[in-house]
């Protein structure tokens, strides 16, 4: 210790180049498995690279495909021929840009209820005028028996997308309407929508997470209300609002009211549809129109068809023969009436969302 402190400046020196030694040591460690990292980093580059130039066969037997320069001009124009087509899709899909529907805009949610409450109105009034039946117990509020049944209540929200459901259900109404063959049976059960305006997004963690749902604290399972199980619907591509149209009559109104729905120009699109037996009381309500139609269609109709669609015995015309044992008619199939569920979906195109700004270009 004595000699330590005699020779301190000359002790404390080597001690300084002892720890700078093997700081340097640590750090020539550090440094060689830096490089080491690099060089593992370079040569998996290198290999990736040899790899995209020697190309890869997508097909055996096939040439391997290379990221040469004319790969990469083919590629480029693939890219444009898809976004062509998608572009074509985008309009065939939208369908006509005048026959849209498109919802008004609101300022307040009073308007709005006043505006659903004239249409229910008016369409009950088209019914009655055009000798159509609605459920005598309960008739159909057309989507709408939130607000109708709810004296004081009215859309809190999304008062456009509402409206526009009303025009959607205002142009399925007449086209219904006029798909009825003269004096056929009738009757307007309900048409049903998603109650949009009660949508809110899904939470992370929770099933169907990042879509659209019903609130649970305002839908109250309305009769008229319903969530689409089956769409056309695609996230960021394509959206639907959907419409269940339920209605009691024969097979040609059906026919002729998908048919209009089809050619309308319109985006529309039919995603289900579900037939039914009518049920005893329907057909009980429906039976003055019913019988009419059957003593119309008797007059009508010529002898030599039997009575395929009628349960009562053929006359023959006058001056004709009587037919025989043998010529007799059998009824094939009774015409009745059935029960019809027509979902309907009204398609749309998201808006494109403007490009992010790339880093560091400054913002317009």
């Amino acid at each position: 210790m004595q000699n330590f402190k005699k020779n301190l400046g000359f002790n404390l020196l080597l001690i300084a180049l002892a720890v700078a030694f093997v700081a340097g040591c640590a750090f020539a460690f550090l440094a060689y498995r830096g490089g080491h990292s690099s060089d593992l980093l370079l040569q998996r580059a290198h290999k990736d690279q040899s790899a995209l130039l020697q190309g890869h066969a997508f097909v055996p037997g096939e040439p391997a495909i290379s990221l040469n320069e004319d790969n990469v001009a083919k590629a480029a124009e693939d890219v444009k021929a898809l976004e062509a087509h998608l572009g074509s899709l985008r309009v065939a899909i939208s369908g006509n840009p005048e026959l849209a529907i498109k919802g008004k805009p609101f300022a307040n949610s009073a308007e709005l209820s006043a505006l659903l409450r004239e249409s229910v109105d008016g369409w009950r009034k088209l019914a009655a005028d055009s000798g159509i039946k609605l459920s005598p117990s309960d008739p159909t509020a057309f989507g709408f028996h939130r607000y109708i049944h709810n004296q004081g209540t009215s859309p809190k929200r999304e008062f456009q997308k509402v409206d526009q459901q009303r025009q959607i259900i205002d142009f399925l109404v007449r086209q219904l309407v006029d798909s009825r063959p003269a004096g056929s049976p009738l009757l307007i059960e309900s048409i049903d929508r998603e109650p949009v305006e009660t949508f809110v997004l899904i939470p992370e963690g929770k099933p169907g997470a990042g879509t659209y749902g019903p609130e649970p604290d305002t839908s109250r399972n309305e009769t008229d209300e319903f969530v689409a199980a089956r769409t056309f619907d695609r996230r960021d591509l394509v959206e639907t609002t959907s419409f269940r149209v339920r209605f009691v009559a024969y097979t040609p109104t059906l026919r002729t009211f998908v048919n209009k729905v089809r050619n309308s120009g319109r985006p529309f699109a039919i995603s289900s549809i579900d037939v039914g037996v009518s049920t005893p009381e329907v057909q009980k309500l429906l039976s003055s129109s019913t019988a009419s139609l059957a003593a119309a269609s008797n007059a009508a109709a010529p002898s030599v068809l039997g009575n395929f669609f009628r349960d009562d015995p053929v006359i023959p015309a006058s001056g004709a023969k009587s037919a025989s044992t043998e010529d007799k008619r059998v009824l094939v199939v009774p015409r009745k009436l059935s029960t019809f569920v027509v979902q309907v979906d009204y398609l749309s195109i998201p808006e494109e969302k403007p490009a992010a700004p790339a880093e560091g270009e400054p913002k317009k």
